[in-house]
């Protein structure tokens, strides 16, 4: 095996994400042992994290290889500490996803081709025209045709614009689709189908198209004096009780591991200091909820079967390309507001060194309201009395840009020991040209001749979960009422059920709102003090079916999005549910087969895979530059704790209705109990 001298590494924790240095000496690594050829290019490069107890202590890096000149993928470990090469896997039978090159190969091949020029000037598009407009290259599935199963191919579609800062999507050239060979860099063929008129001119939306500013905005300012409450140490963020480690990776974006919560509820505040509850634990220790949490897919199925539609279908992580290299780089007051702290993030730039990426994810608080208040009448003046406490949350985001569409990724940690995700989804609609008399059957008209189809977005979170421990079991609760009888005579009564997912062939199951549906993930092996195994409820937010059919092209490679969530047992393997090549793949891969294998669940390793779905119904409020969709989903305790962990949350300093000194005693100490 070739090998490279080692390189001094300090410091650095195996779940870290890896350094320039690190990138470059992997790409080195993996090139020399691969012929050094100059068509070598690094579509992926990230750390290896190790699996669970396999670790020793060494950094290694996987790595894509795509030789340009044949379009072969190569799969390398390499051992960054020893600098050689412990695998190298050729894949023939997959498509990596596109380099950032080969979009602009892509586009610049299809300016060049006759064929497709001819075919705009048919369409009455001049010369400056052509040379003007702006092309977007599409990752085009797998339909079934001889380039899609043999070649890697891009799509190009185009829009039209007067200058660079147009806004293209707002003339779009309907029904004109270039199907490009990115080993041979040229158009294979050209789809030209009938389409609306594309429209005479665009929306624009930056600061001169806008209209008149508002005048009555006054500012707002976030001042914490004294610096934020969180602490950055390297990737280790530490906030009040919760602790865990941040990181970009290449693919998935920002990442979450080792997700815990430092419980001192030792200590009882009623019984005052120093007096342990009885059955509590007598000191702080860091309990573990998740090993670790990110986003692992996406997919955005259009709805629209025009010739320039049906095949926008983008898995923007795994086709597109990720969205960790697609990371922007934020700035304070535009992006983040407040005392903020920033991370680069690092990828590879495909060539074998490294890109950082300033600022790529932002951490900072933010007041969030009321987190817990009480009001009563004082039996012996009369007077109302209130004790309250304010809510405040750590937020940890990164936003990707994936073509025309905007997605900031948010994770929240709040003082009750609940944490949430959710996504913000905005930037610029798909769109159709369309003619004066269009049904609107699969679009919305949103400006004159021009139309935004209906689409879907599907976000698949992988959760490894890790309660209290590796040993979990996860239950699917259903409020319903109870049967007329001796336990609900008078039919006002009704329970909540909790059913065990047993096996991965029981694992896929699907949101239900009339019954208030939702999982528990719960470490039957441990107690708290009232005698309940402590969990952790994972509480759906807004989320839709998908509306592709089952045997469609996306149905077939998105199974995971058929329903919101999936169990399945720890495989360090295991990792995208859409397979680890959805790139111009036929369907089949990762969840469905993962799941076959019918693994059992209870009191076991699992990982949750749950998929938030935002169904959008474009209007004309979406255009030029659609506002934000939110869309997510919570993680609440669930006997986790044996009471409110947010009592010892301190006073509002300002506040000045509070009952008490602690706000607890002497409310407690007035009506008798805890």
């Amino acid at each position: 095996m070739a090998s490279v001298a080692v390189a001094e590494r300090v410091g650095a924790h195996p779940l870290d994400p890896l350094s320039e240095e690190e990138i470059s000496r992997a790409s080195e690594i993996a090139k020399a042992h691969l012929g050094g050829a100059e068509t070598l290019r690094f579509p992926l490069v990230a750390g290896l994290e190790p699996a669970k107890g396999a670790g020793d202590g060494r950094r290694r890096a996987e790595l894509i290889v795509l030789d340009t000149a044949t379009g072969l993928a190569t799969e390398v470990v390499a051992d960054l500490d020893a600098g050689t090469v412990e695998s190298a896997v050729e894949r023939p039978d997959v498509q990596a996803f596109p380099l950032i090159e080969e979009f602009g190969r892509a586009e610049a091949a299809m300016r060049e081709d006759e064929g497709w020029r001819a075919a705009m000037r048919a369409r009455g598009i001049s010369e400056a025209e052509i040379d003007g407009c702006q092309i977007d290259p599409w990752p085009g599935g797998n339909f079934g045709t001889e380039w899609e199963r043999e070649r890697r191919v891009l799509k190009g579609i185009a829009y039209l614009r007067e200058t660079v800062e147009d806004n293209g999507y707002g003339r779009p050239v309907e029904g004109l689709v270039a199907v490009v060979d990115l080993v041979e860099n040229r158009v294979l063929e050209i789809i030209d189908e009938p389409g609306g008129p594309t429209p005479k001119t665009a929306l624009r939306f930056d600061h001169d198209h806008g209209g008149a500013p508002r005048e009555d905005v006054r500012p707002l300012e976030i001042a914490q004096a004294e610096g934020p409450s969180f602490t950055l140490e390297g990737h280790l963020l530490r906030w009040q009780k919760w602790q865990m480690r941040v990181g970009l990776h290449p693919r998935e974006g920002l990442v979450l591991h080792e997700i815990g919560y430092w419980d001192d509820a030792g200590t009882d505040p009623l019984a005052g200091p120093g007096h342990a509850r009885n059955g509590a634990r007598p000191e702080a220790r860091l309990r573990s909820i998740c090993r670790r949490a990110s986003m692992a897919e996406m997919v955005v199925p259009y709805g629209d079967p025009g010739a320039s539609q049906y095949f926008k279908n983008a898995f923007d992580s795994g086709e597109v390309g990720g969205l960790g290299r697609l990371t922007n780089s934020l700035e304070l007051g535009c992006d983040c507001l407040g005392e903020i702290r920033y991370m680069d993030g690092v990828v590879t730039d495909e060539r074998g060194g490294a890109r950082t990426i300033k600022n790529a994810i932002c951490i900072h608080e933010e007041d969030f309201g009321v987190l817990w208040k009480h009001t009563y009448r004082n039996p012996e003046t009369g007077a109302p009395e209130s004790w309250v406490r304010r809510s405040r949350r750590l937020v940890v985001s990164a936003i990707a840009t994936v073509g025309n569409y905007d997605y900031g990724f948010y994770w929240y940690f709040y003082q009750d020991g609940s944490w949430e995700a959710e996504i913000k989804a905005t930037g610029i609609v798909q769109t159709a040209a369309i003619a004066d008399d269009d049904p609107q059957v699969t679009r919305h008209k949103i400006a004159p001749n021009l139309a935004g189809p209906i689409h879907q977005h599907f976000f698949s979170f992988r959760l490894d979960m890790e309660v209290d421990g590796g040993a979990n079991t996860v239950y699917e609760v259903d409020t319903a009422p109870l049967p007329r009888g001796a336990e609900n005579p008078r039919g006002n009564a009704f329970t909540a059920r909790a059913e065990a997912i047993a096996s991965e062939a029981e694992g896929g199951r699907r949101v239900n709102s009339a019954s208030a549906r939702h999982w528990r993930i719960a470490n039957d092996g441990a107690s708290n003090p009232l005698g309940n195994a402590p969990a952790y409820a994972l509480m759906p937010g807004e989320t839709v079916d998908m509306m592709a059919a089952e045997d469609s092209a996306v149905g077939q490679r998105a199974q995971f999005a058929r329903k919101q969530l999936w169990v399945t047992a720890y495989d360090p393997s295991e990792r995208y549910p859409a397979g680890d090549y959805p790139n111009q793949s036929e369907g089949g891969e990762g969840m469905p087969k993962w799941t076959a294998q019918g693994r059992p669940l209870r009191d076991a390793d699992v990982v949750l895979w749950y998929t938030v779905g935002m169904n959008h119904v474009v209007t004309p409020e979406d255009w030029p530059v659609a506002p934000v969709h939110r869309a997510g989903f919570a993680m609440k305790p669930w006997g986790f704790f044996d009471r409110n962990p947010a009592l010892d949350v301190p006073m509002p300093e300002h506040c000045a209705h509070d009952g008490g000194d602690d706000g607890v005693s002497d409310h407690a100490s007035r009506n008798g109990h805890a």
